[in-house]
């Protein structure tokens, strides 16, 4: 059984302060609604491929310095469904070229 200085001490070593520290007069609200554009136009399209919310979604974030990013999250089920998308989306991308 692990001890809880142990877990705590792997939360620590995985911890990225550029990824929570929010810096004076960046503005992150503007990257963040680019990435919630983002984020909504490929969650419609995984809902379209028969990719339910509950296995995977597209999460809006922001970067260190206010930039658009956006986040993959998702169970093992949603992203073996997003590689089967990929797989025949890189099935028919051979077969029209």
């Amino acid at each position: 059984m692990h001890r809880d200085d142990d877990f705590c001490a792997e939360l620590a070593a995985g911890l990225d302060p550029d990824s929570w520290v929010c810096l004076p007069g960046v503005d992150y609200a503007a990257g963040w609604r680019v990435a919630r554009e983002a984020a909504d136009e490929l969650n419609a399209v995984l809902t379209v491929c028969g990719v339910e919310r509950s296995q995977l979604r597209a999460i809006a974030d922001t970067d260190a310095t206010g930039g658009p990013l956006v986040r993959l999250e998702g169970v093992a089920e949603g992203w073996l469904s997003l590689k089967e998308l990929l797989c025949l989306a890189a099935y028919a991308r051979r077969e029209l070229t």
